[in-house]
Protein backbone atom coordinates (compact mmCIF):
# COMPACT_ATOMS: atom_id res chain seq x y z
CA UNK A 1 0.00 0.00 0.00
CA UNK A 2 3.17 2.28 0.75
CA UNK A 3 4.68 1.83 -2.49
CA UNK A 4 1.25 2.38 -3.96
CA UNK A 5 0.65 5.74 -2.20
CA UNK A 6 4.33 6.83 -3.62
CA UNK A 7 3.37 6.21 -7.16
CA UNK A 8 0.21 7.98 -6.87
CA UNK A 9 2.31 11.03 -5.50
CA UNK A 10 2.57 14.08 -7.65
CA UNK A 11 6.18 14.56 -8.65
CA UNK A 12 7.38 17.91 -9.36
CA UNK A 13 10.45 19.60 -11.01
CA UNK A 14 12.55 22.72 -10.12
CA UNK A 15 15.09 23.31 -13.18
CA UNK A 16 17.90 25.65 -12.11
CA UNK A 17 21.49 27.18 -12.47
CA UNK A 18 21.69 27.21 -8.30
CA UNK A 19 20.59 24.46 -6.66
CA UNK A 20 21.46 26.07 -3.40
CA UNK A 21 19.68 29.13 -3.86
CA UNK A 22 16.36 30.11 -1.60
CA UNK A 23 13.95 29.82 -4.43
CA UNK A 24 14.78 26.30 -5.41
CA UNK A 25 15.20 25.17 -1.76
CA UNK A 26 11.61 27.05 -1.00
CA UNK A 27 9.62 25.58 -3.86
CA UNK A 28 11.57 21.93 -2.93
CA UNK A 29 10.39 22.20 0.63
CA UNK A 30 6.68 23.28 0.20
CA UNK A 31 6.44 20.48 -2.98
CA UNK A 32 7.41 17.92 -0.20
CA UNK A 33 5.31 19.52 2.41
CA UNK A 34 2.49 19.61 -0.32
CA UNK A 35 3.05 15.54 -0.19
CA UNK A 36 5.02 15.72 -3.64
CA UNK A 37 8.40 14.27 -4.73
CA UNK A 38 9.95 16.76 -5.81
CA UNK A 39 13.88 16.96 -7.69
CA UNK A 40 15.87 19.88 -8.35
CA UNK A 41 18.22 19.51 -11.38
CA UNK A 42 21.16 22.15 -12.46
CA UNK A 43 20.69 22.90 -16.32
CA UNK A 44 24.04 22.24 -16.65
CA UNK A 45 23.68 18.55 -15.29
CA UNK A 46 20.96 17.85 -18.24
CA UNK A 47 22.20 15.83 -20.64
CA UNK A 48 20.91 15.76 -24.41
CA UNK A 49 20.82 13.01 -26.85
CA UNK A 50 19.79 10.55 -29.42
CA UNK A 51 20.27 6.62 -28.67
CA UNK A 52 21.07 4.26 -31.67
CA UNK A 53 17.41 3.78 -32.73
CA UNK A 54 17.24 7.44 -33.56
CA UNK A 55 15.40 8.48 -30.06
CA UNK A 56 16.12 11.66 -28.23
CA UNK A 57 16.96 11.57 -24.85
CA UNK A 58 16.79 13.41 -21.89
CA UNK A 59 18.95 11.87 -18.96
CA UNK A 60 17.91 14.14 -15.81
CA UNK A 61 20.08 12.48 -13.37
CA UNK A 62 17.11 11.99 -11.52
CA UNK A 63 15.84 8.28 -12.12
CA UNK A 64 13.14 9.75 -13.54
CA UNK A 65 12.06 10.76 -17.13
CA UNK A 66 11.01 14.39 -18.06
CA UNK A 67 7.12 13.38 -18.92
CA UNK A 68 6.87 11.18 -15.30
CA UNK A 69 6.34 14.85 -13.88
CA UNK A 70 3.23 16.15 -12.88
CA UNK A 71 5.06 19.96 -12.81
CA UNK A 72 7.81 21.39 -14.29
CA UNK A 73 9.50 25.06 -12.50
CA UNK A 74 11.80 26.25 -14.52
CA UNK A 75 13.81 29.07 -12.95
CA UNK A 76 16.51 31.56 -14.75
CA UNK A 77 18.66 28.91 -16.94
CA UNK A 78 21.31 32.08 -17.91
CA UNK A 79 23.89 33.21 -14.90
CA UNK A 80 26.26 36.51 -15.15
CA UNK A 81 29.35 35.16 -16.32
CA UNK A 82 28.69 32.07 -17.48
CA UNK A 83 27.07 30.48 -20.78
CA UNK A 84 23.28 30.75 -21.37
CA UNK A 85 21.72 27.52 -21.59
CA UNK A 86 18.26 28.70 -22.91
CA UNK A 87 18.30 26.21 -25.46
CA UNK A 88 18.54 23.42 -23.34
CA UNK A 89 15.60 24.92 -21.56
CA UNK A 90 14.17 25.33 -24.36
CA UNK A 91 14.04 21.87 -25.91
CA UNK A 92 13.05 20.14 -22.57
CA UNK A 93 9.69 22.42 -22.91
CA UNK A 94 9.24 21.48 -26.74
CA UNK A 95 9.86 18.00 -25.70
CA UNK A 96 7.56 18.23 -23.19
CA UNK A 97 4.66 19.71 -24.78
CA UNK A 98 4.87 17.05 -28.17
CA UNK A 99 4.94 14.00 -25.80
CA UNK A 100 1.06 14.70 -25.43
CA UNK A 101 1.77 14.00 -21.43
CA UNK A 102 -0.78 16.76 -19.09
CA UNK A 103 2.17 18.06 -17.34
CA UNK A 104 2.11 21.84 -16.18
CA UNK A 105 4.64 23.49 -16.76
CA UNK A 106 4.56 27.67 -15.10
CA UNK A 107 5.46 30.05 -17.04
CA UNK A 108 5.48 27.38 -19.92
CA UNK A 109 3.58 29.65 -22.46
CA UNK A 110 5.94 32.55 -22.04
CA UNK A 111 9.31 30.42 -22.35
CA UNK A 112 8.09 29.13 -26.14
CA UNK A 113 7.04 32.79 -27.16
CA UNK A 114 9.61 34.36 -25.59
CA UNK A 115 12.61 32.07 -25.28
CA UNK A 116 15.06 35.18 -24.27
CA UNK A 117 13.27 38.00 -23.62
CA UNK A 118 15.23 40.94 -22.55
CA UNK A 119 14.99 44.39 -21.73
CA UNK A 120 15.01 45.41 -25.54
CA UNK A 121 12.13 43.14 -25.76
CA UNK A 122 9.95 43.85 -22.80
CA UNK A 123 10.71 47.79 -24.05
CA UNK A 124 9.37 47.96 -27.26
CA UNK A 125 6.24 45.15 -26.69
CA UNK A 126 5.04 46.74 -23.56
CA UNK A 127 4.65 50.48 -25.34
CA UNK A 128 2.92 48.50 -28.13
CA UNK A 129 0.05 47.54 -25.64
CA UNK A 130 -0.15 50.86 -23.92
CA UNK A 131 1.68 50.21 -21.10
CA UNK A 132 4.37 52.27 -19.24
CA UNK A 133 7.67 51.82 -20.30
CA UNK A 134 10.96 53.20 -19.52
CA UNK A 135 12.14 55.11 -23.09
CA UNK A 136 15.42 53.99 -23.99
CA UNK A 137 17.17 53.36 -27.36
CA UNK A 138 19.99 50.92 -27.94
CA UNK A 139 22.64 50.01 -30.01
CA UNK A 140 25.75 47.44 -30.58
CA UNK A 141 29.43 48.51 -30.90
CA UNK A 142 31.91 50.93 -31.71
CA UNK A 143 29.95 52.22 -34.61
CA UNK A 144 26.75 52.17 -32.86
CA UNK A 145 28.38 54.72 -29.84
CA UNK A 146 30.01 56.42 -32.34
CA UNK A 147 26.40 57.54 -33.82
CA UNK A 148 25.46 57.86 -30.48
CA UNK A 149 27.75 60.34 -29.64
CA UNK A 150 27.32 62.51 -32.84
CA UNK A 151 24.21 62.56 -32.07
CA UNK A 152 24.87 65.21 -29.00
CA UNK A 153 22.56 63.11 -26.67
CA UNK A 154 20.75 65.07 -23.98
CA UNK A 155 22.00 64.09 -20.08
CA UNK A 156 22.27 62.51 -17.56
CA UNK A 157 21.80 59.39 -19.19
CA UNK A 158 21.64 55.70 -17.95
CA UNK A 159 24.14 53.01 -19.77
CA UNK A 160 22.80 49.25 -19.10
CA UNK A 161 23.59 46.21 -20.47
CA UNK A 162 21.29 44.79 -22.57
CA UNK A 163 21.14 41.69 -19.62
CA UNK A 164 21.56 42.32 -16.18
CA UNK A 165 20.19 42.29 -12.54
CA UNK A 166 20.56 43.45 -9.28
CA UNK A 167 22.02 47.07 -10.53
CA UNK A 168 25.13 45.71 -12.35
CA UNK A 169 26.33 46.30 -15.62
CA UNK A 170 24.57 49.90 -14.81
CA UNK A 171 26.57 53.02 -14.92
CA UNK A 172 25.30 56.71 -14.72
CA UNK A 173 26.75 59.43 -16.74
CA UNK A 174 26.10 62.81 -15.86
CA UNK A 175 28.61 64.46 -18.41
CA UNK A 176 30.21 63.53 -22.09
CA UNK A 177 33.63 62.86 -20.24
CA UNK A 178 31.94 59.86 -18.51
CA UNK A 179 29.50 58.83 -21.41
CA UNK A 180 32.66 58.43 -23.60
CA UNK A 181 34.44 56.70 -20.91
CA UNK A 182 31.41 54.44 -20.85
CA UNK A 183 31.87 54.19 -24.57
CA UNK A 184 35.20 52.53 -24.81
CA UNK A 185 34.19 50.16 -21.31
CA UNK A 186 31.38 48.93 -23.00
CA UNK A 187 32.03 48.73 -26.50
CA UNK A 188 31.07 44.80 -26.87
CA UNK A 189 27.70 43.64 -27.05
CA UNK A 190 24.24 45.39 -26.79
CA UNK A 191 23.81 48.94 -24.45
CA UNK A 192 20.76 50.43 -23.67
CA UNK A 193 20.42 53.85 -23.24
CA UNK A 194 17.36 55.99 -20.75
CA UNK A 195 16.87 59.10 -19.05
CA UNK A 196 17.66 59.67 -15.47
CA UNK A 197 13.98 59.51 -13.90
CA UNK A 198 12.74 60.96 -10.74
CA UNK A 199 11.70 58.72 -8.82
CA UNK A 200 11.40 58.07 -5.03
CA UNK A 201 9.22 54.56 -4.20
CA UNK A 202 9.18 51.89 -6.83
CA UNK A 203 7.51 48.47 -5.56
CA UNK A 204 8.31 44.42 -6.44
CA UNK A 205 4.65 43.16 -7.42
CA UNK A 206 4.48 39.69 -7.43
CA UNK A 207 1.78 38.45 -9.98
CA UNK A 208 0.80 34.79 -10.05
CA UNK A 209 -2.17 33.44 -12.32
CA UNK A 210 -3.23 36.57 -13.45
CA UNK A 211 -3.69 38.08 -9.48
CA UNK A 212 -1.41 40.10 -7.48
CA UNK A 213 -0.24 38.46 -4.41
CA UNK A 214 1.47 40.88 -3.16
CA UNK A 215 3.96 44.01 -3.45
CA UNK A 216 6.71 45.16 -1.45
CA UNK A 217 8.09 49.43 -1.61
CA UNK A 218 11.45 49.97 -2.22
CA UNK A 219 13.18 53.26 -2.39
CA UNK A 220 15.58 54.14 -5.31
CA UNK A 221 19.29 53.94 -4.79
CA UNK A 222 21.25 57.05 -4.96
CA UNK A 223 23.68 55.93 -7.16
CA UNK A 224 21.04 55.56 -10.19
CA UNK A 225 20.29 59.43 -9.67
CA UNK A 226 21.98 62.77 -10.16
CA UNK A 227 22.73 64.36 -6.83
CA UNK A 228 19.82 67.08 -7.62
CA UNK A 229 17.22 64.83 -8.26
CA UNK A 230 18.62 62.86 -5.21
CA UNK A 231 17.66 66.08 -3.31
CA UNK A 232 15.06 67.08 -4.98
CA UNK A 233 13.49 63.47 -4.14
CA UNK A 234 14.89 62.47 -0.34
CA UNK A 235 11.88 65.26 1.00
CA UNK A 236 9.11 63.38 -0.95
CA UNK A 237 7.04 61.31 1.24
CA UNK A 238 4.93 59.45 -1.11
CA UNK A 239 1.48 58.49 -0.41
CA UNK A 240 -0.68 57.00 -2.72
CA UNK A 241 -4.43 56.36 -3.04
CA UNK A 242 -6.15 53.17 -3.56
CA UNK A 243 -7.64 54.16 -6.96
CA UNK A 244 -3.48 54.66 -7.20
CA UNK A 245 -2.78 51.68 -6.08
CA UNK A 246 -5.63 49.73 -8.06
CA UNK A 247 -3.85 51.33 -11.30
CA UNK A 248 -0.63 49.70 -10.15
CA UNK A 249 -2.05 46.11 -10.09
CA UNK A 250 -3.88 46.50 -13.33
CA UNK A 251 -0.91 47.74 -14.84
CA UNK A 252 1.31 44.27 -13.50
CA UNK A 253 -1.57 42.16 -14.76
CA UNK A 254 -1.98 43.18 -17.98
CA UNK A 255 1.90 43.20 -18.74
CA UNK A 256 1.99 39.15 -17.26
CA UNK A 257 -0.97 38.67 -19.93
CA UNK A 258 0.66 40.27 -22.43
CA UNK A 259 3.82 38.20 -22.36
CA UNK A 260 1.34 34.92 -20.84
CA UNK A 261 2.81 34.93 -17.65
CA UNK A 262 1.73 32.40 -15.29
CA UNK A 263 4.28 33.88 -12.51
CA UNK A 264 6.49 36.97 -12.54
CA UNK A 265 8.15 39.71 -10.42
CA UNK A 266 7.50 43.13 -11.83
CA UNK A 267 9.24 46.46 -11.03
CA UNK A 268 7.32 49.31 -11.40
CA UNK A 269 8.04 52.65 -10.11
CA UNK A 270 5.96 55.86 -9.53
CA UNK A 271 7.84 58.61 -12.24
CA UNK A 272 7.35 62.11 -9.89
CA UNK A 273 7.63 64.24 -13.07
CA UNK A 274 4.62 62.99 -15.04
CA UNK A 275 3.30 61.57 -11.75
CA UNK A 276 2.29 58.25 -13.09
CA UNK A 277 3.58 54.34 -12.65
CA UNK A 278 6.38 53.19 -15.70
CA UNK A 279 7.37 49.77 -15.65
CA UNK A 280 11.28 49.24 -15.28
CA UNK A 281 11.24 44.99 -15.78
CA UNK A 282 9.01 41.87 -15.91
CA UNK A 283 11.13 39.25 -14.50
CA UNK A 284 9.18 35.54 -15.15
CA UNK A 285 12.03 34.05 -12.80
CA UNK A 286 11.66 36.54 -10.09
CA UNK A 287 13.39 35.72 -6.95
CA UNK A 288 11.15 35.97 -3.90
CA UNK A 289 13.60 35.62 -1.14
CA UNK A 290 13.11 39.00 0.44
CA UNK A 291 9.54 39.29 -0.40
CA UNK A 292 8.76 35.93 1.63
CA UNK A 293 10.74 37.49 4.51
CA UNK A 294 9.09 41.28 4.46
CA UNK A 295 5.51 39.33 4.33
CA UNK A 296 5.65 36.11 6.36
CA UNK A 297 1.99 36.35 5.60
CA UNK A 298 2.34 35.30 2.14
CA UNK A 299 4.07 32.16 1.04
CA UNK A 300 5.18 32.48 -2.79
CA UNK A 301 6.73 29.58 -3.37
CA UNK A 302 3.69 27.04 -1.78
CA UNK A 303 1.16 29.13 -4.32
CA UNK A 304 3.32 29.17 -6.97
CA UNK A 305 3.34 25.18 -6.92
CA UNK A 306 -0.54 24.56 -6.01
CA UNK A 307 -1.23 26.75 -8.88
CA UNK A 308 0.60 24.56 -11.10
CA UNK A 309 -1.03 21.33 -9.91
CA UNK A 310 -4.21 23.41 -10.02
Amino acid sequence: MFESFQNNMKKILILTRFRGEYEPTRLKKEAIGLDCEADTVNYEHVRLGVDESGKPEIDLGTGRSLVEYDLVIPRAASARGKASLTGVKTVMLEYLEKSGKNTGVINGKSFKLYPLMGKLEQGVLLSQAGLPAIPFQSFNGKKGWKSYLDSDPILPVMVKMRFGSHGKGVRLAETMEKLVKLSEKYNEGTVLIQPVLKVRRWYRVIVLNGEVLGMMAHRQKGKFQTEEIRTEVESIRPEFTDEQFGELKQICVRACKIFECDYAGLDVAWEEDQKRWIIFEVNRTAQFKWFEKAHRDINVAKSIIETGLR
